[in-house]
Parts: structure tokens; sequence; C-alpha cells
């Protein structure tokens, strides 16, 4: 199973680390803010080292070409791929990094590197549909990323954040070549099959809409075979079993949310992968319940809707950061 841990530039593995550097160079330099011996040093540090120029030329790529990495070109890179930078910048203006400790500032730093050089990706709140070379057709969730590890034995996809739809062709050629997808916590082995695969901290969990999907965790044993119209997640030590589920869960690829009596906790959670900053949800209201179908082009409009069907006030404290509380009672 192919290792989450490694990353890719201009196909080939480079070290993390190297992946990491580049990443920060990124962010420096599209802030606006870099001094001309910052730049120097960035030349210097591309310079030092085939891998870094590596590195260095794959997150120019997918970033759609920063070459002179001038302030206003920076600031609309930022726009159609901002992950690093803007994870970076809400992070400092609501002072999370001393909330999640330096340890996790570390992992997310780390995500932000790989996500950087993934072979496809896309910002948050936007979606994405490429077709493969087999003709497999791959739809992306907004703030996705995947690899791509076709070859002669096997045609396998690594999804490094988010979510994804894929709708797999039929393999003509000899030998035969499955298909799969690799997470943090496991594969997933295609059989025929348009299904998501979605990856959140704690698990993969992975939905059939036709065909179906065999689930191995990364370290267990014992594989689930899901079903078309069934859903099953898996940890790195385990997979749970198939269970019935709704089309709603598909319906981000129509750009909407589909709510169907969701736990309001849970509503904004979802929400909250379709805009930048934080989403809060007082524990007085979390347990309310929420019905409706809710575009997600605009999710300010979305939680300004709220308070009309729910007992809720919506506290914009700052522009990346919304708190949804009890409605004062007058």
């Amino acid at each position: 199973m192919h290792a989450a841990s490694k990353v890719y530039a201009e196909g080939q593995p480079i070290d993390l680390h190297v992946a990491m550097q580049a990443a920060e160079w990124l962010t420096t330099l599209m802030s606006g803010d870099a001094t001309p011996a910052e730049r120097q040093q960035w030349q210097a540090w591309r310079a030092a080292h085939p891998d870094h120029e590596r590195a260095w030329t794959h997150i120019e790529k997918v970033s759609g070409g920063l070459q002179a990495l001038d302030a206003k070109a920076s600031r609309q890179a930022l726009i159609q791929r901002p992950r690093a930078a803007t994870r970076r910048q809400a992070l400092g203006m609501l002072g999370w990094v001393a909330a999640i400790g330096l340890a996790t500032w570390g992992g997310a730093r780390t995500q932000a590197a790989r996500t950087l050089l993934a072979d496809i990706s896309t910002p948050l709140g936007q979606r994405r549909s490429v077709t493969l070379a087999d003709g497999s057709v791959l739809q992306l969730n907004g703030d996705s990323a995947v690899n791509i590890r076709f070859d002669g034995a096997q045609r396998r996809l690594e999804l490094v954040r988010g979510e994804i739809f894929i709708s797999t062709a039929r393999e003509a050629g000899t030998p035969y070549r499955p298909f799969l997808v690799d997470t943090v916590h496991g594969q997933a082995q295609a059989l025929g099959t348009r299904y998501s695969v979605r990856q959140d901290d704690a698990h993969t969990s992975v939905a059939v809409e036709q065909g179906a999907v065999r689930l191995t965790p990364r370290h267990g044993n014992a594989s689930v075979l899901v079903q078309a119209g069934q859903a099953s997640s898996m940890t790195a030590q385990a997979a749970a079993p198939a269970h019935g589920v709704s089309g709603d869960i598909w319906g981000w690829r129509h750009g909407l949310l589909l709510a169907d009596d969701m736990l309001l906790r849970d509503f904004l959670h979802e929400l909250s992968r379709y805009r930048h900053g934080l989403l809060g949800c007082d524990d007085a209201v979390a347990g309310l319940r929420i019905s409706g179908v809710f575009p997600l082009a605009d999710t300010d409009a979305v939680l300004a809707s709220l308070p009309n069907s729910l007992p809720v006030a919506i506290r914009f404290r700052t522009r990346y950061w919304v708190q949804v509380e009890a409605h004062a009672a007058s």
C-alpha cells in the first residue's frame, strides 16, 4: 500500500522536509511583504540542491505559473490556490496557533506542503472535474488534493486531503489493472464503480452509488465490502460495517448542501468546508435540527437564512470568525 507520508514533485518522490521548505517559501513570497534579502535567500535555496528546484518548479506549475511572484500575481494566485498562505494568515489573525499548539501547527504545515505538491487540487469552495488517462472521471470537492499514480500494474490515486467522486472506466488492457484509492487510513478498491471517498482527520468515509468498493484498513486484517446504496468508514485499524446511505451525500457535486433533519452542529461542520475561517456553534443550539437544500456558492447567504427557520443568531466577530448562538429573548 502506498505510504501516506511520501510526497512527490514532478512525478518523483521527494523528501517531506524539502516539500515543507518549498511551501514555506511560497507562503513568504505570496504574502507580498517579502524583502529583497528574503528573495535572495529564496533563490539561494533553489540553487542549493536539485530537489529544491524540483519542488519549487512543481509548486509553481500547480499554482498557475508564479513566474514573477510580484504582489499582484501573488494575490491572484492566492485566490486561485490559497491553501498554505490563507491558512497561515487566518491562524495568525484569529490567534489559533496559541490555541492548537505548536505540534498541531507543525502538522498543518506538513499537510500544506503535501497539498501544494499534489498533482491535482482545488481551493476552498471550488470543484473540479478531470478525465484520467484510462477514461475514468475524477471529481474533486473544494479544498481537496489528489496524486495520480498510474502504471502498468495498477491505477492508483492518493487522496491527500478532502473528498473525491470517481466514475471508473472499464479496464480494456491486459493485464487488468485494479483501481485503488489510498488515504492515510487505508485503501479503497473499486469493483466497477461510481463512488466517493472522503478523508477526515479521524477516518476515511466511502459511499457507493454504483457497483461496489472494498475497504482495507492500513493496519487491519479484515476488509469490508460496500455495495451500491451503502456507505462505510475506516480508521487505520478497522473498517465499520456497511450501512444504507441517502443520495444527499453527493449533493456537493451539484454545488448543494442537502440537509435532511441534520443536527445544526453537523450542518455547520459541513458548511465550514466551503468557506474560509472559523465557523463555530454554541452548545446551546448544536442539537437543533435543520432540513433543506442550500447553495454552496454563497455561504454567507446560507448563514443569514438560518434565523428564519431556527431560534439562532449569527454573530460575525470578524470576517473570518462567525459564531452561531442562541437567539436572545426579547
